[in-house]
């Protein structure tokens, strides 16, 4: 949060569930409560990643950078993010190993994004997507669109958000791949990964 800060991000929308109350409480201490719109999933324990995103549709026509909550990451990785001028964008790791739990990223001939998800084959990906991206107001609107109607389907509540993005880019929408190189970008799953991401950034991740 204060890396956002830090690059002029004060407006947040927070998508909370497990534990909200004390997510809530942790940020409001430390930073003021007008930076803040919490949205409370109360679906938390039967529903995927795009749920959420579909519970924080906002009415304003500006971009909107897309940020998981269990990433820890060099702060470099936000300035080569925010800095790249495509209105659409997304982080890509592109060094290092592919396997069934990475979101994986696939590319055409023209360098744009043509798919995401864990089911592509690493060998035909060119890395992972590590959970920041930057949208236009235009691509949001889709976006939330496309959450919409997925919500209405048997399968929505329990996908993640990024079929959506890919209905959105099968609909014609140019997401640009930003590769982040050696920046370290690190998924805390597990103690073991909190762990390691502070061994690795020092002190609480």
């Amino acid at each position: 949060m204060g890396q956002l800060a830090a690059r002029g991000l004060t407006r947040f929308t927070i998508v909370d569930g497990y534990r909200g109350e004390m997510v809530r409480a942790a940020l409001l201490d430390q930073y003021p409560a007008a930076w803040f719109r919490f949205v409370r999933n109360d679906a938390w324990e039967s529903t995927n990643n795009a749920y959420s995103l579909h519970l924080a549709r906002y009415a304003e026509e500006e971009p909107m950078f897309l940020l998981d909550s269990d990433i820890a990451f060099a702060p470099e990785v936000l300035g080569r993010l925010l800095a790249d001028p495509h209105p659409n964008r997304l982080a890509v790791r592109t060094r290092g190993g592919l396997g069934a739990e990475e979101m994986k990223v696939c590319v055409g001939p023209d360098g744009l994004v043509t798919d995401v998800g864990k089911e592509i084959a690493p060998a035909t990906a060119i890395g992972e997507s590590v959970g920041l991206e930057v949208f236009s107001p235009a691509f949001a609107r889709q976006l939330f669109d496309a959450l919409e109607r997925r919500m209405r389907k048997g399968t929505g509540q329990s996908e993640f958000y990024e079929s959506s993005f890919v209905e959105v880019i099968r609909g014609g929408a140019a997401v640009h791949p930003v590769d982040l190189g050696d920046l370290t970008c690190l998924e805390i799953d597990t103690a073991d990964d909190l762990e390691h991401a502070q061994a690795v950034f020092g002190g609480v991740a």
